[in-house]
């Protein structure tokens, strides 16, 4: 896994030690309402997080974790994922941030990286990603627009959100688009 790196922060695997963090941030009740976890989030729930699906990502190609950290030995203070869908060449953005490192801009800055590398061709490879929000989490639509997605043109679809159906909007950002090239 290539660790990423920005002023302020390391992006790299989740590891062992993180368990406790993840699972901090898991249950803070904002993150509850925007992030589909698991509810209750329990300390299996971190355990399962870090020992298995993140490591499942990287060997199965399907999609990357990385743990946001301050300095190289820091706690995580979140994540970013990039997962491939079912289009060619496209995937999925999502992430979290603990209560407490958020208002800072530090996942915008964490986007940008990931939003780089994830469209270089040297890098992931994609060719288009997708951004996916719950109308009245405005915060993510904000998040997603400042790093370079678009919701112009998007259309409500329904997905199943802590089983219940809600509508969500899907934002998109092309490799070659301007914001995407920085």
């Amino acid at each position: 896994m290539l660790t990423l790196r920005t002023p302020r922060l390391v992006l790299d695997a989740p590891r062992e030690s993180d368990i406790p963090a993840v699972l901090a941030a898991c249950q803070d009740e904002r993150t509850q309402r925007w992030v589909p976890l698991p509810n209750p989030y329990t300390r299996e729930s971190a355990e399962f997080f870090v020992r298995s699906y993140c490591p499942h990502g990287l060997a199965s190609r399907q999609y990357t974790v990385w743990a946001l950290r301050r300095e190289p030995v820091a706690p995580l203070v979140g994540v970013a994922e990039v997962r491939r869908d079912e289009h060619a060449g496209s995937a999925s953005l999502g992430c979290w941030l603990e209560p407490g490192s958020r208002g800072q801009g530090l996942m915008h800055e964490a986007l940008e990286a990931v939003v780089a590398h994830a469209l270089d061709p040297d890098g992931l490879g994609f060719e288009r990603l997708r951004w996916e929000y719950l109308p009245g989490n405005e915060e993510s639509r904000r998040l997603a627009e400042g790093v370079g997605f678009a919701f112009e043109d998007a259309e409500p679809h329904r997905v199943l959100f802590h089983g219940e159906e809600r509508t969500a909007l899907v934002g998109v950002l092309l490799r070659g688009d301007g914001a995407a090239d920085r």
